[in-house]
């Protein structure tokens, strides 16, 4: 197969050697939110990875009692895992940050006390470079890229999934053992994303794999409780688009077909194999869960979206709160320094029946990474966390998070601190709280003042409040992309 006059094997052959498509498949918005901008074109390319709190930490550690102001929780029991890209042994001259390989940090809370572990994720990539076998029993890949394991992580079925959404996922354990490569028993056949959906009634896991080399460039996964793929439905958008995330409600999927189209003529040209398609139709498609192949396609203003928040049913309508970006991969070849304004929250009320979506902006500051109760996923929502983004000439791109209650449409704001920089904000229900705001945020943030990490947990009925109590992480946690909570 040819695109854009480039063989699927030389496409992938020229990634692996200029590391172009290895990233395709993480997410790049990080690149914005961690305040990296345009850059400077006279700069190594990977030379601005590597300092700062981008910079990589060369060993794993196990550190128990950590340090702790304030009072963990009692109920806070489990994993805080969060991954990012931690480079095994780069090459200024040519790393890009999301080559990096995958490196998990947990910070382990038990009855009031915190202990931290960092492992890298041992993909055959990675277990090469550090001297080790790979794992034995695994599957064959699915494509010629290395799987970095370095995007966002995911718990169901009694499995921890790393993800990087250009390779098949990459099971650990919640000690952050590598069990190895994961396709579902020759199930998953292509790529995984990296922002499956765990619906809180069924348990169900619901996911897709975007296939650049289509078609049909898209397919529909559904995993039961025991982690077992029992359907898989393929979806044909036409064209390779990028898209990074979904939504779904009780009883609709919906996609979003936007105008960022995989060009492969570009490879070795732009950091990623991607560029805004003006004449590419902007659309989002809403399908019945019990057949995600009959999509309604409904067009929307050109626009482009990294994150949902979550999406609910409204009646005939579908209600869907996502990070809407102006655009994207325009002027700017790495993505986001197009000089508009910065990415904010916006609700989209879509009528399949009427071809019409009702457009409201929720709020005007500059924020991404949305993130919702679990027990509300697909269902009404009334409260949404979110990270605030700083100036663009800002080094460390984030500062503090915000609480929004969209019933009455106020925010609240936590954290926002000269020199310090928020990490995803992620819930955590409390165990016998019926509240949807009942429970804690959670959040690595770095303190650039003292070139340190820590956790902070914040009551989320109070959430303008101190925080109940600040873990001291024994190192720097590096700048990564997306965590979990998986609870003991």
């Amino acid at each position: 197969m040819t695109t854009g006059g480039v063989s699927r094997r030389a496409f992938l052959a020229g990634t692996l050697s200029g590391g172009a498509l290895a990233a395709v498949g993480v997410d790049p918005w990080m690149r914005l939110a961690a305040g990296l901008g345009g850059g400077d074109e006279n700069e190594g390319s990977g030379a601005r990875f590597l300092r700062g709190n981008y910079a990589p930490v060369d060993d794993e550690l196990d550190v128990a009692d950590l340090a702790v102001e304030g009072t963990i929780p009692a109920a806070l029991n489990g994993h805080l895992l969060r991954v990012g890209p931690n480079p095994i042994a780069p090459n200024p001259a040519t790393y890009h940050w999301f080559l990096g390989d995958g490196m998990v940090h947990s910070v382990e809370l038990r009855d009031g006390t915190a202990s931290y572990r960092n492992r890298w994720v041992r993909t055959d990539d990675a277990a090469a470079k550090l001297g080790e076998p790979p794992r034995p029993g695994q599957p064959e890949r699915i494509n010629l890229v290395h799987s970095a394991a370095n995007t966002a992580l995911v718990a169901h079925g009694g499995r921890v999934l790393a993800l990087y959404e250009v390779s098949l996922p990459t099971e650990i354990t919640v000690d952050l053992d590598t069990v190895g490569s994961f396709d579902y028993a020759g199930l998953l056949h292509s790529p995984m994303t990296a922002h499956p959906k765990v619906d809180p009634t069924t348990g169900e896991l619901l996911f897709f794999g975007l296939d650049i080399f289509g078609p049909p460039f898209l397919r529909f996964h559904v995993a039961d409780t025991t982690g077992a793929i029992v359907q898989t439905h393929e979806i044909d958008l036409g064209a390779p688009v990028m898209m990074h995330d979904f939504a779904v409600t009780e009883s609709r999927l919906v996609f979003m077909d936007l105008p960022v189209v995989y060009d492969f003529a570009l490879v070795g040209k732009r950091p990623l194999p991607v560029a805004w398609d003006p004449d590419h139709p902007a659309r989002v498609g809403v399908a019945p869960r019990d057949n995600p192949s009959a999509v309604d396609w409904v067009e929307v203003d050109p626009c482009f979206v990294f994150h949902t928040l979550n999406a609910y049913d409204d009646v005939d309508r579908v209600v869907l709160d996502v990070a809407r970006h102006e655009k994207v991969f325009d002027r700017d070849p790495t993505g986001f320094d197009e000089g508009g304004p910065r990415p904010w929250l916006e609700r989209w009320t879509i009528d399949p029946g009427g071809g019409r979506i009702g457009v409201d902006r929720l709020d005007d500051r500059g924020e991404e990474f949305p993130r919702v109760d679990p027990r509300v996923v697909g269902r009404p929502h009334r409260y949404g966390y979110g990270t605030i983004l700083r100036s663009r000439d800002s080094k460390l791109g984030t500062s503090g998070v915000v609480k929004h209650d969209l019933d009455r449409g106020t925010a609240e704001v936590a954290g926002d601190e000269k020199g310090v920089a928020w990490s995803e904000a992620i819930f955590v229900p409390a165990p016998e709280g019926t509240g949807e705001d009942e429970g804690w945020v959670l959040g690595i943030v770095y303190d650039a003042g003292r070139d340190g990490s820590d956790l902070v947990i914040l009551d989320a009925t109070d959430f303008g409040g101190a925080p109940v109590a600040r873990v001291r992480m024994p190192r720097r946690v590096p700048f990564g992309f997306h965590g979990t909570w998986v609870p003991a």
